[in-house]
């Protein structure tokens, strides 16, 4: 059976499931937003990915072809961030599209210092760099660690981590109230992260995206959110293998577990560990440049693994398990 911690987790899927907008078999199904959302706002299920790191996106054609491809075969979301530097080609590509009907996440930090006036110049250069006049998703990057001098107080030497995640937080709801962002969330945050925007007593998260895939999956956390409506979105649902197989030489598709499940239900290996994450109640974006992937990424959904093959996923364990680094180390 699945770990205890995992059973509050199942449970939400079945609620998770039940909040999927029907939609024909060859789209993407969407989820309803809670808490820092507008009304009626729908998040994709899966989303295309393009942070930076590892070998994919060397240069901007093909950031702007990997958008349109995903785009044509279907995909309704991008991901994206200030810190990724691809946000001018995923602009380029987007204008080519009905922009209503794309799901656009982007983030602030920590490329760029948090804070509050750092926080609200950073989101203009977002909607600059898109070329767009809003996006459906706005979150922090990470729960700390400016890599640049901050103007906010509450981020220099004399704050606090807590005092800089709640003033970045005010900034967010700053954004939200004037429609230019149509839902707010953190990413990379850890329970006492999350904790630290709840004593706010003012709008909670809507989504909380952090890594998710078998080698590493926080089971307590998304338990959490999922207690305060909070839609966790996995990243690297596929282990990221061009960064794993480089700097830790492990390929979660080549798992010999993995693979046993692919060959028993006739799919991918990449549409098993997708799987893994969404059947935990998450959504996820996973990176590629290649089509066929894409198809596999769009069409994972029409799949189920069965409890004995997510207790088989569970369980799966590495010694270093975890791609980007660990947020906990993060006060």
């Amino acid at each position: 059976n699945l770990p205890p911690s995992l059973a509050p987790v199942m449970l939400w899927t079945a609620i998770f499931t039940l909040g999927i907008c029907a939609l024909a078999q060859s789209e993407v199904p969407s989820v309803l937003l809670h808490n820092a959302a507008q009304p009626n706002t729908f998040m994709p299920v899966t989303g295309l990915g393009t942070g930076a790191y590892g070998s994919y996106y060397t240069n901007d054609s093909e950031v702007t072809a990997a958008v349109e491809n995903w785009l044509r075969l279907g995909g309704k979301r991008i991901d994206t961030s200030l810190t990724y530097g691809d946000q001018v080609p995923i602009g380029a590509a987007l204008a080519k599209f009905n922009r209503s009907e794309v799901f656009v996440t982007s983030k602030v930090g920590p490329g760029d210092p948090l804070g509050y006036n750092d926080s609200l110049s950073q989101f203009e250069n977002i909607l600059k760099t898109l070329n767009t006049e809003y996006v459906d998703l706005l979150l922090i990057h990470w729960p700390g660690g400016n890599m640049k001098p901050s103007s906010d107080p509450a981020c220099q030497s004399s704050g606090t981590p807590r005092a800089c995640r709640q003033s970045t937080w005010k900034a967010l709801e700053t954004i939200f109230h004037s429609g230019k962002a149509r839902a707010i969330g953190v990413s990379n945050f850890e329970v006492h992260h999350v904790q630290d925007i709840l004593d706010l007593k003012s709008l909670v998260p809507a989504v909380n995206q952090f890594e998710l895939h078998p080698y590493w999956h926080e089971d307590d956390l998304i338990a959490f959110c999922k207690g305060l409506n909070i839609l966790v979105n996995g990243y690297s649902p596929l282990g990221a293998p061009d960064v794993s197989t480089s700097r830790y030489h492990w390929d979660l598709r080549e798992d010999a577990t993995v693979k046993g499940i692919a060959q028993k239900h006739g799919i991918t290996t990449g549409q098993v560990l997708s799987l893994f994450s969404y059947q935990l109640g998450a959504i996820v974006n996973p990176r590629t440049q290649n089509t066929t992937h894409m198809k596999e990424n769009i069409e994972f959904m029409n799949y189920k693994l069965s409890t004995d093959d997510m207790d088989s996923l569970a369980a799966l364990q590495h010694t270093d398990p975890k791609i980007c680094p660990d947020p906990n180390s993060m006060p």
